[in-house]
């Protein structure tokens, strides 16, 4: 037991030696990492304890990147991170040392044995249990693409295949990849289930050939016995010739035995550059759904949501809002702002300011959002210039006395801020997208030529500034 201790302890000051010279990270990052404790090397992955009540998320983003690479360097090989709270590995031993072993008899074996199974298979499915779709968040935005996955979890048949889900990064493929895998392996019985990035399949695939003998039959064996083959981020197999070809003929073996493919991408698949044509026909033969930017109120669901699950409460009703807001390029930027503000809160006992936030967050904010403009500033002043109300602005009338302005107010918005189409519309008195869209359109067109409209909108955007 101290002879593992030991050997944790001089890996640890190793790892900590190499973030020193290698200047991967700053001071502060140094003298915080050096403070976190390495439990054991399992030979995947180091087991890490940090101080108790820590926010583990905070400690993920902000650090996690410079101790896998630093591991990476002293050891020569890739290590998964692993969090563990102090104390919480302490209980576990102390309840095992006072746990009185009783007398077994031959039935008992069983659940244990069921139970080791259980462990090997959560392990080999590759699937993160936090991501499942009772904590995903449905709007707008991912309604389709949730109930195209819903659908093909509770059908007992195979509705369609692949399912080929697509969006920008960060907008949650990858919880939703994951959310597919854990509600089967809890209805199904016996299903077996793979999540891997294309990366993840790239790299195995080299290794197999690299290690020649058998190891190409047993990397065949694995992506093609499965029930549930689950690719993420497929668009980086593009240029890999080899394992395009590889991964083409693991399709055909999985389509036509049956099997579900679920895979995710940036883009439509018609649109992947140097991907092999036969795989963009096969990815676009089942069903295709797209996630795109969440709305306000789908982003204020999610910031809420965090904040439940993290047991914060420091942030008031203004930041939350603000953030919100601001922050709309991606749930992950999204969640990263939350990361960073709570951290904020945390650290100074009380909830940080709008102006604060401002600047801290500037790097999540487009600079649109850091403008400080609202839609509010903007309808108050279009409507000034125009001698009209705000309210005729939000309204329902169409004149041209007062739909000109809302057009400009409209262009204003999308300049200006960082609100979506959808967000926009919301509040011009709830309209659609396709009304702001249309009102952007209209607006460019008539700056080609209007020199009168260029002198005023000139004038409201130097009034807001």
């Amino acid at each position: 037991m101290e002879k593992g201790k030991q050997a944790s302890d001089a890996l640890w000051a190793q790892i900590m030696e190499d973030l020193r010279t290698q200047g991967q990270a700053d001071g502060y990052a140094i003298d915080f990492i050096s403070g976190l404790r390495l439990v054991e090397d399992t030979g995947t992955r180091l087991i890490i304890e940090y101080p108790e009540g820590l926010m583990l998320a905070w400690l993920e983003l902000n650090y996690s990147e410079y101790i896998e690479t630093a591991a990476a360097n002293v050891l020569k090989a890739h290590r998964e991170l692993e969090f563990v709270e102090a104390g919480s590995l302490t209980l576990v031993s102390q309840e095992e040392e006072i746990a009185t072993p009783a007398p077994v008899e031959p039935k008992a074996a069983v659940p244990r044995r069921s139970t080791r199974t259980t462990r090997s298979t959560k392990l080999q499915s590759n699937l993160n249990a936090d991501y499942t779709f009772e904590n995903y968040v449905v709007g707008s935005s991912n309604h389709f693409a949730y109930a195209a996955a819903q659908a093909l979890v509770n059908s007992q048949e195979r509705v369609f295949n692949p399912l080929f889900i697509y969006g920008n990064s960060g907008m949650g493929k990858t919880h939703l990849l994951h959310a597919i895998g854990n509600a089967l392996r809890t209805r199904r019985e016996n299903v077996q289930v793979l999540y891997v990035t294309s990366e993840q399949f790239t790299n195995a695939y080299i290794e197999a050939i690299r290690k020649r003998g058998d190891a190409l039959e047993v990397f065949r064996r694995k992506y093609r016995k499965v029930d549930v083959l689950l690719i993420d981020d497929v668009q980086f197999m593009a240029r890999a010739d080899k394992t395009q070809e590889e991964f083409f003929h693991t399709f055909n073996a999985l389509f036509e035995s049956g099997k579900q493919i679920v895979l995710s991408a940036d883009c439509p698949a018609s649109q992947i550059t140097s991907m092999d044509e036969r795989l963009k026909t096969r990815f676009s033969q089942g069903m295709t759904v797209e996630l795109t930017a969440p709305c306000y109120e789908m982003r204020m669901a999610i910031l809420r949501q965090k904040m439940l699950k993290w047991k914060q409460n420091l942030l008031s009703d203004d930041v939350v809002q603000f953030l919100a807001r601001n922050v709309t390029q991606s749930v992950r930027a999204l969640e990263g702002a939350l990361i960073r503000t709570s951290t904020f809160a945390s650290f100074s006992n009380g909830c940080p300011s709008i102006a604060f936030l401002r600047e801290n967050l500037a790097d999540l904010m487009n600079k649109r959002a850091s403008s400080g403009i609202s839609i509010a500033d903007i309808q108050q002043r279009v409507a000034s210039e125009f001698g009209l109300r705000v309210d005729d602005i939000n309204g329902r009338r169409r004149t041209a006395a007062i739909a000109h302005p809302r057009q400009i107010a409209m262009f204003l918005a999308r300049q200006h801020t960082s609100c979506s189409l959808q967000d926009i519309g919301a509040a011009f008195g709830g309209r659609d997208h396709g009304t702001v869209l249309h009102a952007m359109r209209t607006i460019e067109e008539k700056l080609r030529v209007d020199v009168e409209l260029r002198d005023t909108l000139a004038r409201v955007t130097e009034a807001l500034a």
